[in-house]
């Protein structure tokens, strides 16, 4: 446009035609300057907008990073302080090593003797198991002897009663056998003194009442 050339014409001037051309042209020219421009003005409108988004999403970022380094910050001054506080303690770590090394090495015996006190529980058991059959068994066998007993002596009291009566039939006989024997006994006596007498009498002695009476009684 700016090497454009107008003609020129006999009297007053440029071709006016060539002005207004030149004038549109000029004018269309600046619209679709004017159009780019406000389109990229848009464009850098937008842009801006965006970043203006994208810095608020960074001061946000930026704000939650901050936040998070003060608590990170107040945890590690509490980590250090809790540090601190277990200093004293470090004297101990030896003796912890110490500890898990004698433990390490006693783990075979303590899973052996683990086992033991399984197999110890298991004899426990059998043997609970047969204290207890045996502790029936004799129960039973208790039961079994009582019943025995209760029968013998069932059948013991019974023969005793049989011969406690026999006895006592006997000793009847013998009672009333002894309530007579006294007067056969005195019978006898007198029995005997009369033979006595018959003896000791001499021949041609003349009998005696007594004898006569005796031989009565003969």
């Amino acid at each position: 446009m700016e090497n454009y050339s107008f003609k020129s014409v006999a009297f007053g001037g440029f071709d006016k035609q060539d002005v207004v051309r030149y004038l549109e042209q000029a004018s269309e020219k600046a619209a679709a300057v004017q159009r780019e421009l406000e389109a990229e003005n848009e464009t850098l409108r937008r842009e801006a907008a965006d970043r203006m988004e994208e810095l608020d999403r960074l001061r946000a970022q930026v704000e939650e990073l901050a936040a998070q380094r003060d608590g990170l910050q107040e945890k590690l001054e509490s980590e250090a302080a809790a540090r601190a506080d277990l200093e004293p303690l470090r004297a101990l770590e030896q003796d912890v090593a110490r500890l898990t090394a004698q433990r390490d090495a006693l783990k075979p015996d303590a899973e052996a003797y683990a086992r033991f006190r399984e197999r110890l529980g298991a004899i426990e058991c059998e043997a609970r198991k047969r204290a207890d059959d045996l502790e029936e068994e004799a129960a039973a066998q208790t039961r079994r002897t009582l019943e025995e007993f209760r029968s013998r002596y069932q059948r013991l009291m019974r023969e005793f009663e049989s011969a406690a009566g026999h006895v006592n039939g006997e000793l009847r006989k013998i009672e009333v056998t002894l309530s007579q024997l006294p007067r056969a006994l005195d019978q006898t006596g007198a029995e005997l003194d009369s033979l006595s007498a018959r003896l000791e009498r001499k021949p041609g002695d003349k009998p005696e009442e007594t004898d006569g009476k005796s031989k009565g009684q003969e």
